[in-house]
Formats: C-alpha cells, structure tokens, sequence
C-alpha cells in the first residue's frame, strides 16, 4: 500500500516518520528501509542511531539513490566493472565528438570547445534523468518545427550515440546506475515485504520514477513524506506545492498502474517546529495570496540592507558572534544560506575568522587552482613550449618541489634580470647574478653555482618528461606524467607540506591536501584507461588533462562538532536549525531568475515535451520551484530568521531586494529594515580584531565607543598600533619616533653621493627605503637607457682619454668608426656577458650605439680642438680618493662628505689660476635650469664644481670655478628633405649637440672656450666683448652665493635625517613624482596628501636674487 504524508514545511513529517520506523523496528519487521537525499543520508542515520541505539538501529537501512544503487549491485551482482569517472566522462565525450566532427554542422565551430563538451555531458546526464535516448532525439529531429531544431537534435543524437558506444565497449557510466538498478528490480523482488519510508523529496526525476514503480509495487508498504498542504492544485501549476502536488499524483499513478492500493493521503497540522509566533505565520502565509497582516514587529523576524557583500557578511558574523558569547545558541545550532555561494567566496570566510566563529562551508571546490593541479599543468606546458621561463617559474612557486623560497626568489630574480627563456634553461648558468656588471665577489660566485643546483634540480625531471611523452599513447602520456611527479620528489613535498598544515592548526586544509594527490591518480588512471593506447600528441594531452582537472571538484569534510554550516539554499542540508541567516536576498538572485543556459533554451524544450519527451520543466515550472526553495529557507529556523541584501553590486551598480523580502514586509509591515547606521556601533565589537577595525573606522568620531576600544586597546599592548591610526588619520607621512633610531641607519658621519641628494630632495621617503634601508630597484641586463648611458661614458671616458680629440679628426670617419666597434666589443666582454648568447636585436642595438656614439665623439673633438679649455681627467672620483669631496660640518657635531665621479674636467691656466669646467655626458633630454637649485635638484655638477675648487689644490694649481656644462651625449634627431645640403644639416645637428649649463660671466673664460664667441658649442656667446643677454652665465660673486647655497642645502638634508625626518613629501604634482616610483607600495600616502610645490621656472637672475636674500635673512 501506498501513503502519502503532506504538510507544511515544520509541520513534523520527517518526526513522524522517525517515530513510525521507530514503532516498525520494536515490533521486530524484518525488512526495514529508509530512502532520503544523499546529503542526508548521514544526518539521518545518526538521529535515527541516538533515538533507537545501536541495537534496533541495525534493523533499518538508511539508503540514497546511490546507495541503493550499490546495496543492489552488491547483491546480485550485476554492476561489476570499470566505474567511469566525471573525468573519464569528459574524455569519451571528447572522443566522441572526434569521431564525428567531420559529420557536424550545428556544432562544428565549438567541436573543440571545453565549453561544449561540458554543455554536452550535462545535457547527457539530464536525457539520462528523464530517461531520453539517443533514438528519442532522433525521431523527435524528424517533427522538429525549425530546420536549426531539427539539425541541432540530429547532432545531438548522433554525438550522444557515439559517447554511448564509448562508453558500452569497456565501461560503467555512474549516470546508468539508476537505469540498471531498476532493471535488477525489474527481475528481483528485492522490497518484498518490506516497509519503506521515502522522506526529504520533492521531485523525482524519470530514473528514479522507475525505481520507485518497483519499490512501490514489491513493498508490503510505502510512505512518501511531501511538502505539501493537499493534493488538489487549485492554482493549476502556478502554487507555491504546485509542483509538489504534481510529483504526489505521479507517485498515485505508478501505484495503480501497479494495482496496489493508495491509502488516503494523511495531512499534518501546521507549525510543530516554531517556537516562534512570528515564524509560524511567516510559514503559514508567505507566497499566498490572502494574507492577515501582523498588527506588531516580528521581533524574531530581521530584515538587514547591507551596503555591500563585506558589510552583508559582517553582519551575519557579527550578529553569530553575540549569539555565542551570550551563550543563546550554539555553532550548530546557527546555519547560513545563500542562493549562490560563489559572490560571498572569500568574504564569508575573512568575517566569520575575524569573529572567531567555528564554520563548515558546504560546498564543493574546483581544484585547478590547487598547488598540485598547476604543477602538473605547467609542468606539462613547459615541455610543450619548449621551456617557457613563464611555466617553469608557476611550477616552482607551488612549493612543491623542494626549494625553498628565498632561492625561489633568486631564481625569478635571475630569470628577471636576463630575460632567460627557453634554451637558457638546458645549459649552466654563466652570467653574473647582478646583471651588466663586471665585477665578481665570492658572494657573487657562490650564488651561481646556487642556482644551477636549482635549475638541474628543476630542469632534470622535465627534460625526461619530454622524452617520455614523445611519440607515445595516452597510458604513456599518464604514466610519464606520474613518473615526472615522483622523480620530483612532488608527493614527499606534498606530504611535507600537509604535517605542517596539522602542526599549524589547519587539519581540513592538511587532509585536502593529500586528498588531492588520490584525486590527481584517479584522474590519471581514468587517463590511462579511456585513452590506453591512442596515440596523442603531448599537446591534446595537456588540453584533455586540463579540461578533466577544471571540471572535477572536491567536497569539504566538516572537522568539527560545533560549527556553523554555510551553504548554498539548493544544496545545505539543516540538521534542525534554531537560527537561520539567508544572504543575498536580491531581486533575480534569491529566488533566482531562470535562465535558458544548458543544452536546450525554454522554446526548444516546450517544444520536445509537446511532442512527448519528459523533459524537465521549463521556465514556470522553474519559478516555481525557485519559489518553493526560498519558502523552505525561510521557513526553516525554529526560533530566528535574518534576511539581507547588498543594495549594491561590486560593480557599483543597485540591487533591490527579492519577493521574499515584500512577501515578509507585507505580512509585517511594522518590521523595520536595519543597517549598519541603524544599529549601536558596538554591535560591530565582538571580537578583538573586530573591535579595532571597529576603532579604525570610527577614529576620532568622538563617540563613546570610540572612547571604550580606545582605552581597551591602550590598556592591552596595542599603543603602536593606535599611534599608526592617529598617523593615518592626520595623514601624517613616515618620520622617526625616536631620533636616535635615525642615527643607527644615518651615521653621524654621513658620505652620500651627489646622486643620493637628489633623491632626497625629490622625495625623502624614496630616499630612507634606497638608500637607508638598501632596496633596490630590479633591473633588466638589457640595453635600456641606463644602459646605454654606460656605454656611452664608456667609449666617451676610453676613445678620449686613449686618443685624443685632435687625433681623432686627423683618423676621420671610418677609423673612428672601427675604434668605436673595438671599445664596444671589449665592454660587451667585459659587462654584458660577451656577444655569443645575445640576441640578434642586442647586436643592432650596439650598431646603433656605435653610430649614434660617433656622431657625438666628431662632435665633441670639433669642440675641444678649438677650445683652449682640455681634459684633464675622465671618470674622476672625488671622495676617498686623491681629491676629498665636499665635507660640511653639521650643527650635532657630525659632519656629511659628498662623493662621486665626474665624466670630464676640463681646465684652463690662466694668470696663475686653473679654471675648471664640469662635463656631465647626459644621453637623456635633460637640460640644466639654475632655478632647479631652489628645489634642491641639479646640484650633482655643482657640488662637484665646489669640491674640485675647494680641495683640488694638489691637482691643480689654484682651481677656480668656470662652469658646468650637460653635454648631449645622444645622436640628435632631426628631419630634414632630400634637398637639405649638409651644411644645414650640420649647423642643425651642432645646434641640437650644444651643451647647456651654466659659466663663469668672464669674457676671457669665454672666448677661452669658444674662439669665435658665437655660442655653437656653450651655452653663451659674445657681442661686444661681453656675454649676451640669452647666455646661461653669473658672476663670479653670484658663482660663490650659489656653491654656498648648496653647502647650505646639503647640511640641512643630512640634519633632517638625523633628526629622523623621511616624510613621504615628493616635489612638484603627485601623479609625475609618484607615477614611476618603485616604492609606492611601501609609501602608502594616498591622493590629497601633502607635496612640495616646486619653486622653480624663474630667470638666473630671478634665482640669484632669491639666493641673496635667502643669504640675507639667515634662511
């Protein structure tokens, strides 16, 4: 006999069924069954165990479909085999569509589309379901209306026919465990005499159908638990048990079709689970038509609009959070539901550790982003490309292959600096670890032979990789993949990496992790079995691998007694919750808006289930079943409900709230819609890491919560942390606490370089992290503009120095041209690395230096052999060296000496004094403005220029300033027509080679530099016998005002730093000083924070008068 039991969601059905099974098991029957979900199978088996014991418990087998599935197998042995896996699956879809690509239409320009193959297989599992054939679909092809229907089906049939045949040759596909189930029923009374009860459904689908006939048929007796208030559907398919009531009539139909009889179905009264008034008329009323309004607050009933995701998850953690402390309920007792977890993945988890709250995610996670997953994935596209330096890198930073992480640094580090790729990888490491750089420490020399250990370690196993998946089958392609993993020591490392995962306090994370070394076999075995012995390329293979890995998930294990499950609505199972929180209660979310996706849209679907095929139902059906989804979420808790919602997106864009959330207004019209400004900010408090975001937040609000957490942190340790709150909130930048701490880092005998004062001066930040703390921006071993400066000073400092600028215009252009060729190689030797392992651009790089190199060389030896002003040194190092550098006494007692080296001197004896000129080689645009001393900026030259003057009496007799001088050190650019003569071209090209600077005001000097005085060369020229009004010239009086000024400048900058000031302040507009910083992620100063406005852009003779007046005032 067949008996329904309806009722309402908490009207005790699955109480009465327990309590029934109960009864059956003290009168000893013999053959006892229980049919739930399968996610509730184990939830049943322990109430049924605690309520029983042990004893009476055994009598009564609690089964899901799939168990029920084995138990049948097991007995009469008919589903033996090879399983198919979810993986397998994917790869004899794969197959098949292989097989029949040639013969698509519909399909073929996705034919080798993941995509597809997974639309495909879900289309497969869902005919399977509803018991469709391949032949079904081909016979419906024939009536189809549209010709894109009727060609659509007809490949699907053909698709499916063929995965079929696959599949039939050597396997068991879990999707016909239930088709095969109810053929063994068919042919054996296994549920005779049995009394079954079949509770936590609502819907069946074909194959399950099937089974029940048999069941329903053999039992002595069947009850079916339903979620329904009646069987009459007066709403005629559009109710809330709508669809339920359909699945009763069903259930009616197969027991007569059977001849065995239907008791009358047996209604519960409503409302046994609810303790709480309010939730019982929720229960009662929600999604009804006719309602009676609550004339109160539901005061068990909360209605939360969140800001965001972040502020939606707060308040559920926060809200638990009180819970617990006030010992109102336990984790288990809590539940969390939301239509999709997928938004809330990653913010749940951060609210719910920063509340200490225990929680169970129930959900299952792809593993292609496992550590494991994208070793064996990279290492496989690493052989296949033939070592991409990219792919090699991914396998390393998974950590599990043994190398530690500082030696993972320098192995990017090394890839970074000389672009290694490919080749590089199957042959020692030669070059120096640093980059372009000559020199070889012992520190240098160790790390090297450091880092080809690393590369054999890593390069060793992949190399035989590639040989064992060349020219192979798919067992050898999975046997070779196996064979890498092992030589690599992965599954020890694994392992490794697990114990300390336990010893940290992460169990689940520990035992997921060695769960997916078995799921990565599995996966290889399915492999080897389905492809066995297919010849495929190592290419298809890694794309078959990847698509089997994407597609396959692992299911989290709950670790602990006490905990709070989160979960989507359409998968959580809640064991008796108390409190129930549902999220993202959003119009077209929860409930969910159907959507056409899968294999068949709405049109084509209504079309099949006209003609006859039981298809699953379209999009009203949908609806109502997304209805009757929220109805049982909502419903659920016995004591409290909390509904929210984000009113806005992560992409700015508003939500409203769903139906569910106008179904509980109506009903309580006087129940309020909380928020965050709504409710105490204590609320927010519950934790320690909670409650000092909480303190962040409302900093300097001047409340008294403020004032609580204030005194609470200040009496527990967290000063330093609330000193960096007060920091951030006056947008304070980086300074020193303690002045003293400056001095451990800046000695009170500070050396700097001309260089480094720059820096400080465009911002001091940047300075403290380079050169205080030594971090170092990485760079390429490339010919980059740095680079190419170098080697311009290089043949500059050497062709010069060795020849000679008279020399080299009585050699001309091609000898020149052949010195250059020889000085280039002999730097490359020296700094690059040699030539052989370079790249065919590297080599048209040094071309053009060379030419651009002797453009500049003529240029300069045009220059110098008119000019009565010669070099007398290149490269000259000023500081601990023969000439001492600019020292200056500091006010604490200390003293700061600037060093460096000059590119050229140039000097000329006249009336018993040496004048001195400084050469700076730029191979940049950059142009000297006197005005930029203001900023504390181009004083490189003219620190230098002081420090030759002021100690260089040994070198040369009396120095004295003449000038500094930027020369372009650049092949100039210019257009010009074919008809342009050369001596056009070359007034152009001296005009753009001329230097720029700033000179002594001394017509001698001048005319010393330059004969003629007509300013091609320097940047002054003469009229009259005096500078004109356009040249870049002071006096010699101005000249000493302004190397005092600089003296000035740089004893304050070494002052400041003592005193420990490195405020991140840059000069002039933020977006220029800050776009190319590489510190910018330590800085922190964000938009609206303070900068130094420049006080450049003036005249020299506007600059000097600051200067004098600067001087006058003591400033």
């Amino acid at each position: 006999m067949l008996h329904l039991l309806l009722g309402r969601s908490g009207s005790g059905k699955t109480r009465t069924v327990q309590e029934e099974l109960r009864k059956h098991a003290k009168s000893e029957e013999e053959k006892l069954f229980l049919l739930v979900p399968e996610q509730a199978s184990f939830e049943n088996e322990r109430t049924i165990l605690h309520a029983l014991g042990a004893k009476d418990a055994q009598k009564i087998y609690v089964l899901s479909f799939s168990r029920l599935c084995d138990l049948l197998g097991r007995t009469y042995g008919a589903m033996a085999g090879k399983r198919l896996s979810a993986g397998g699956r994917i790869i004899l879809m794969n197959m098949a569509l292989e097989q029949v690509r040639d013969r698509l239409h519909f399909y073929r320009k996705n034919a080798n589309g993941t995509e597809l193959i997974s639309t495909l297989l879900q289309g497969e599992s869902e005919f399977k379901m509803c018991r469709v054939s391949p032949e079904d679909l081909q016979r419906a092809s024939l009536s189809a209306q549209t010709p894109n229907l009727k060609q659509k089906l007809s490949e699907l049939s053909l698709i499916l026919s063929s995965y079929e045949a696959l599949v039939s040759q050597s396997y068991l596909d879990p999707q016909d465990d239930l088709t095969r189930a109810a053929n063994l029923l068919e042919a054996h009374p296994f549920f005779e005499n049995a009394v079954v009860y079949i509770d936590g459904f609502q819907s069946f689908t074909m194959q399950e159908y099937e089974i029940l006939k048999f069941v329903i048929r053999q039992s002595k007796e069947v009850t079916i638990s339903l979620c329904a208030d009646q069987l009459a559907d007066p709403e005629h398919g559009l109710g809330l048990f709508s669809f339920v009531r359909e699945t009763a009539q069903k259930l009616i139909r197969l027991a007569r079709e059977g001849n065995v009889p239907v008791a009358a179905p047996t209604i519960l009264p409503e409302g046994k689970r609810f303790l709480s008034e309010d939730l019982a008329k929720l229960e009662a009323n929600l999604y009804r038509g006719k309602r009676e309004k609550a004339d109160k607050s539901a005061e068990q009933i909360h209605l939360y609009a969140a800001q965001n995701l972040y502020d939606e998850a707060q308040f559920a953690a926060a809200s638990i959070r009180r819970f617990l402390v006030n010992g109102t309920y336990r984790c288990r007792e809590i539940a969390v539901a939301a239509r999709s977890l997928e938004p809330y993945r990653g913010i749940l988890n951060a609210a719910f550790e920063r509340y200490e709250i225990p929680f169970f995610m129930d959900e299952a996670q792809n593993i292609i982003a496992q550590p494991l997953m994208r070793l064996t994935l990279s290492a496989l596209k690493a052989v296949s490309s033939g070592f991409e330096t990219e792919e090699i890198l991914t396998c390393i930073k998974t950590n599990l292959l043994g190398i530690d992480e500082n030696m993972q640094s320098q192995l990017e580090n090394y890839c970074f600096v000389w672009q290694l790729n490919k080749s590089a990888w199957q042959a020692p490491f030669t070059m120096h670890p640093g980059g372009f750089v000559s020199k070889w420490t012992e520190k240098d020399q160790d790390l090297l032979v450091e880092l080809n250990e690393v590369r054999e370690k890593i390069i060793t196993p992949m190399v035989h990789l590639r040989e064992k998946t060349k020219d192979t089958d798919g067992k050898g392609m999975a046997k070779a993949v196996y064979d890498y993993l092992t030589e690599a020591g992965v599954q020890e490392n694994l392992r490794n990496f697990a114990d300390s995962l336990e010893k940290g306090g992460a169990p689940a994370l520990a035992d997921n992790t060695l769960r997916l070394w078995d799921l990565l076999m599995e996966i290889l075995d399915q492999c080897a079995m389905t492809i066995s012995e297919r010849p495929i390329s190592r290419t298809s293979f890694l794309e078959l691998l990847r698509m089997v890995i994407s597609e396959s998930e692992m299911a989290s294990i709950p670790q602990g007694l006490d905990e709070v499950t989160i979960g989507a609505a359409n998968r959580i199972r809640m064991a008796k919750p108390k409190v129930v929180f549902l999220l993202g209660v959003c119009q077209g979310e929860f409930p969910q808006t159907p959507s056409s996706g899968g294999i068949l849209s709405f049109s084509e679907r209504i079309s099949l289930i006209d003609h006859g095929l039981p298809l699953s139902d379209p999009l009203s059906g949908v609806a109502v079943q997304e209805r009757f989804l929220a109805y049982q979420m909502a419903s659920a808790p016995s004591e409290r409900l909390y509904v929210s919602w984000p009113i806005n997106s992560s992409d700015g864009t508003q939500k409203q709230p769903s139906s569910l959330v106008s179904e509980i207004s109506a009903l309580f019209p006087h129940c309020p819609v909380e928020s965050e400004m709504t409710l105490p900010e204590s609320y927010f408090a519950g934790s320690k890491k909670a409650a000092f975001e909480l303190l962040a937040r409302r900093w300097n609000h001047k409340t008294a919560v403020e004032a609580s957490l204030r005194q609470l942190f200040s009496e527990t340790g967290e000063e330093a942390r609330m000193s960096a709150l007060e920091k951030a909130s006056k947008r304070e930048t980086a300074a020193f606490q303690d002045p003293e701490n400056a001095q451990k880092i800046f000695p009170k005998n500070m050396r700097v370089s001309a260089t480094q004062i720059e820096t400080y001066h465009q911002c001091r930040f940047r300075y403290f992290c380079r050169y205080g703390m030594n971090i170092e921006e990485r760079r390429m071993a490339k010919l980059d503009a740095l680079e190419y400066g170098s080697l311009m000073h290089y043949l500059l400092e050497h062709l010069f120095r060795e020849i000679g600028a008279k020399k080299i215009l009585k050699l001309g252009q091609k000898e020149l041209r052949k010195n250059v060729d020889q000085q280039l190689l002999s730097y490359a030797q020296e700094k690059l690395g040699g030539t052989e392992t370079q790249t065919a651009r590297f080599s048209w790089l040094l071309q053009r230096v060379a030419e651009a190199a002797c453009v500049v060389i003529w240029h300069i030896a045009e220059e110098l052999s008119q000019s009565r002003f010669s070099p007398t040194d290149f490269e000259l190092p000023v500081g601990q060296s023969e000439i001492p550098g600019l020292k200056i006494s500091l006010s604490d007692g200390g003293s700061v000496e600037v060093d460096g080296k000059i590119d050229r001197v140039d000097a000329d004896e006249i009336d018993g004094n040496t004048y001195l000129r400084v050469v700076d080689y730029k191979t940049g645009k950059k142009m000297f403005h006197l005005s930029d001393i203001l900023d504390g900026t181009n004083l490189q030259m003219l620190i230098y220029l002081a420090a030759l003057c002021e100690n260089g009496g040994s070198h040369w007799k009396n120095p004295k300033p003449a000038g500094i001088l930027y020369m372009p050190a650049d092949r100039p650019a210019f257009t010009a027509s074919r008809k342009t003569d050369d001596e056009t071209i070359q007034k152009d090209q001296n005009k753009k080679l001329r230097m720029n600077g700033l000179l002594l005001d001394a017509p001698g000097i001048l005319s010393d530099m330059e004969e003629d005085g007509k300013g091609t060369y320097i940047p002054a020229a003469l009229k009259n016998g005096a500078s004109t009004a356009k040249s870049s010239v002071v006096s010699s009086r101005d000249f000493e005002l302004i190397l005092q000024s600089i003296r000035k400048m740089v004893k304050e900058m070494a002052e400041e730093l003592h005193r420990g000031n490195v405020e991140a302040q840059p000069l002039k507009d933020r977006n220029t000083a800050c776009k190319w910083c590489p510190y910018g992620a330590v800085c922190m100063t964000e938009e609206g924070m303070p900068v130094r406005e420049t006080k450049s852009n003036v005249s020299v003779t506007e600059t000097v008068e600051i200067l004098r007046r600067g001087e006058s005032d003591g400033t």
